[in-house]
């Protein structure tokens, strides 16, 4: 006896699902690895195969459950039990959501920092408009808790907004503590095909407008010497406008958020005396 139609096509529709996500990381693992190659130092061939699979592994563990992050996990850890810290605001990058920070989440929760909010926003949509949208998260999120200023922890694209965020918006920095930004290109990317979206331009070219200016409030840019989507690495330097750099070797564009070690270098900053997080 065969199984009822409704439930055929239930499994059908999953199998589909399934397969295409499979196609759609294959296609941004291999290809992005490739095209990295011109614009970062070479490595033994073992290596970048260990850390595409792991690009692949942390792909397939987010991206199915992206769609529910769009409904939760606003508050994605909870105040330490010592009482309330500063707030830490997540920025998600491109084409992403919140879900990328459930490893940062838990790493603030064990180190007793936060709490952690993940804001979304159009990540198609323009950078002054999400720096916008970023600035009534932030003012919300300040409201809710009692804190005067909060914490920014930026991802990719993120990092753009975040820094859009700063250096246009009355009174941003002081509403903001320290800010981390993890493999954003504030110098832009070389990959000339398309970009969908307005901030497109803003990705291939950086913020050029705010190119010569420091940063305003205390930060760290975490980067990787081999990341699949922003490089060349300096392309992610801050150094020069005021802040500091801490590069992690091979690691990818988005297994970076989920490296411990990266995790433990941004919980380290946020966690610091203000002396040490000001160079």
């Amino acid at each position: 006896m065969g199984l009822p139609a409704p439930v055929l096509y239930t499994l059908y529709a999953v199998a589909t699902v399934v397969a295409a996500l499979g196609v759609g990381i294959f296609v941004y693992v291999a290809g992005s690895f490739l095209l990295m190659r011109a614009h970062v130092a070479p490595r033994p061939e073992h290596r970048a195969l260990r850390e595409a699979l792991r690009e692949a592994m942390w792909a397939w563990l987010t991206q199915p459950i992206l769609p529910l992050y769009y409904f939760v996990g606003r508050r994605m850890a909870p105040p330490p039990t010592a009482g309330m810290g500063t707030p830490v605001v997540a920025v998600h990058g491109y084409t992403q959501n919140r879900v990328d920070f459930l490893g940062l989440a838990r790493a603030c929760k064990r180190a007793g920092v936060g709490p952690v909010y993940g804001i979304n926003y159009p990540w198609f949509g323009s950078m002054r408009g999400n720096a916008r949208r970023l600035a009534r998260f932030v003012e919300r999120v300040a409201h809710e808790t009692g804190a005067p200023r909060v914490d920014l922890v930026a991802h990719s694209l993120g990092g753009l907004v975040a820094m859009e965020y700063l250096h246009t918006v009355d009174g941003a920095r002081d509403h903001v503590r320290r800010i981390v930004t993890i493999a954003s290109p504030h110098a832009g990317v070389p990959w000339q095909g398309p970009i969908p979206g307005k901030a497109g331009d803003s990705m291939r070219a950086g913020l050029v407008a705010h190119a010569g200016k420091p940063v305003p409030v205390p930060c760290l840019s975490v980067y990787s010497t081999h990341d699949n989507v922003v490089h060349p690495p300096s392309t992610s330097t801050l150094a020069h406008r005021g802040a500091q750099d801490r590069a992690f070797e091979h690691t990818g564009h988005l297994s970076i958020l989920f490296e411990q070690d990266v995790l433990q270098a941004v919980v380290e900053f946020l966690r610091a005396p203000e002396a040490e997080a000001t160079p």
